[in-house]
């Protein structure tokens, strides 16, 4: 192009883009200007102009730059996607007042305050929300590759720290106490000890969007893909095994592996890979099976003992303590056959002793002391006798664990305050992911749609298995409800997801499918088939 030419177009191009207030993928708005003003210049030619005069015709019938400018940035303006958002921030608040109503009873207004800025998390889950969403799904658009491999490099740290650990397990504790004045040496303890708990399951949440991006890249060699996408997640299964996590890995590795599935099939589904629906679901399906299996089998006696726990926890409530899944499961399944529409459950002063003992279920019911248990454990008086000190003046809260206020919160709620109350809340735990997969089917550009779709069945498989864990059939470690259990990794993996719906819905109007990064030279075609410029190049030709 004419040097005069060019000049006359990217002036009359940087005049509409003065007038666009988002500059994010300005490129397909140019591209697609440039293409009108490029047909427009050919059909002058063919009268007779000189292409420099004919580009002037062309862009003067383009319209006045900044008409044109605005009327762009109408169809293109950031939105937001208030119903995610909203139900969002109403859980943490349901959340954070959970956490305050626990700390006050019987303590004093100072504490209360002293107790409610130890929940920081809260607002650190508010700022990673707001700065995923703002950034999160362009950053992710730009640096897919970049982000994979970090995600893959720390998962690789993770599993070298954990093998370190099972070859050598005392070198962090030697270390510790080598260091133990020292603050470097005192913040690698810190993160030891997360990791031993619950920074793992973090991993494994943000394992589902980051998975659904490697698959998305390699669609158009899906068989391949799938192959990769199964290695991934087998990765996240040896990240789990550890013994410090036993069970506590066991609703992560189920969300992660349905989660995943469901993201292959909806990738199918769509029809954004060259290869049979039927061919490609069973691929799928076999991978699925085969990583059940891999996770399943060598641990299946500890499987099928938390299996017996959630189906039939009767055989194994053979220990009285507050943290016992079995007894808590009987407890819970008994307790709510008697709550009330409105107000907590009506108990006399003996029962609330005999439930605060466990004499309801020993000697009332069909428990067994110790059942048959080869470990010795008190005798039922002594461990009656225990319990009554704390029980001179018998309380509802006392008969049940503190984890009931976080682990049970709806259970909770239907004892302490009725059913009624508690299927609001049920309501609105099941609002959020009704909420993000609203969002995710509203996103036109494909990665932005698997991105958050993905994000959407990960909240979705949590709240099914917290749902049921609330009735009693509780199957390992309590899956986490989204932001509203509390703990600063839980808060954090939420928020991470849910700013990848909002970010990915935000950008949608802006980023065009045609800045997605595709491994070969195959496009397939579906609703979302390129840009207008991509439109008018294939008119012309």
């Amino acid at each position: 192009m004419p040097s005069e030419t060019y000049g006359i177009v990217e002036a009359y191009l940087k005049d509409v883009d003065d007038q666009i207030s988002c500059k994010l993928g300005l490129s397909s708005v140019n591209e697609e200007l440039r293409g009108h003003i490029e047909d427009k210049t050919a059909l002058y030619m063919e009268y007779g102009l000189d292409r420099e005069e004919a580009c002037r015709r062309a862009v003067r019938d383009m319209g006045a730059p900044d008409v044109v400018g605005m009327e762009l940035n109408k169809r293109r303006r950031l939105r937001t996607a208030k119903p995610l958002l909203f139900v969002v921030l109403a859980l943490m608040a349901v959340g954070l007042t959970g956490e305050l109503l626990r700390s006050a009873a019987g303590r004093s207004m100072s504490d209360i305050i002293l107790e409610a800025a130890g929940q920081r998390y809260y607002l650190w889950g508010l700022l990673v929300l707001f700065l995923v969403a703002r950034f999160g799904y362009p950053f992710l658009l730009r640096h897919t590759k970049g982000v994979c491999v970090f995600f893959l490099a720390v998962c690789a740290f993770f599993g070298g720290l954990y093998l370190s650990l099972k070859v050598c397990p005392g070198w962090v504790d030697r270390l510790y106490a080598y260091t133990a004045t020292r603050l470097p040496g005192m913040l690698f303890h810190i993160f030891i000890s997360l990791f031993r708990t619950t920074l793992f399951l973090g991993i494994i949440q943000l394992a589902v969007p980051v998975g659904a991006v490697l698959l998305y890249r390699k669609r158009n060699q899906y068989f391949r893909g799938i192959f990769f996408f199964c290695l991934f997640q087998a990765l996240m299964i040896l990240l789990g095994k550890g013994n410090f996590l036993q069970e506590r890995s066991y609703i992560p590795i189920l969300i992660l592996l349905s989660s995943c599935l469901g993201t292959a099939l909806y990738l199918l589904r769509k029809g954004w890979c060259i290869v049979k629906k039927s061919q490609g679901a069973a691929a799928a399906l076999a991978g699925f099976c085969i990583l059940l299996i891999f996770w399943a089998a060598p641990q299946w006696s500890r499987i099928r003992g938390n299996l017996e726990v959630c189906v039939n926890p009767g055989s194994r409530a053979s220990v009285t303590d507050a943290w016992d899944d079995s007894y808590n499961n009987v407890l819970i399944r008994e307790l709510l056959g008697r709550a009330r529409a409105f107000g907590q459950i009506e108990l006399t002063e003996e029962e609330l002793v005999r439930y605060g003992t466990s004499q309801w279920y020993y000697e009332d019911g069909d428990g067994n002391w110790n059942n048959g248990s080869e470990t010795s454990v008190r005798p039922f008086e002594e461990h009656v006798a225990y319990r009554m000190q704390f029980l001179e003046e018998p309380d509802f809260r006392e008969i049940l664990p503190q984890s009931y206020m976080e682990n049970y919160r709806i259970s909770w709620w239907a004892l302490r305050y009725g059913w009624v109350p508690a299927l609001f809340l049920t309501v609105l735990v099941l609002a959020l992911p009704a909420a993000a997969l609203w969002t995710a089917f509203r996103i036109r550009n494909r990665l932005g749609r698997l991105t958050a779709f993905s994000g959407a069945l990960v909240f979705s498989v949590q709240t099914v298995f917290y749902l049921v864990e609330n009735f009693g059939f509780q199957f390992g470690a309590f899956s986490n409800l989204p932001f509203v259990a509390e703990g600063l990794v839980s808060i954090t993996g939420s928020a991470v997801l849910a700013g990848l719906i909002l970010s990915a819905y935000r950008f949608d109007t802006v980023i065009e499918e045609s800045e997605v990064p595709v491994t070969s030279g195959y496009h397939p075609a579906s609703s979302d088939s390129g840009t207008p410029a991509d439109k008018h190049r294939k008119r012309r030709e």
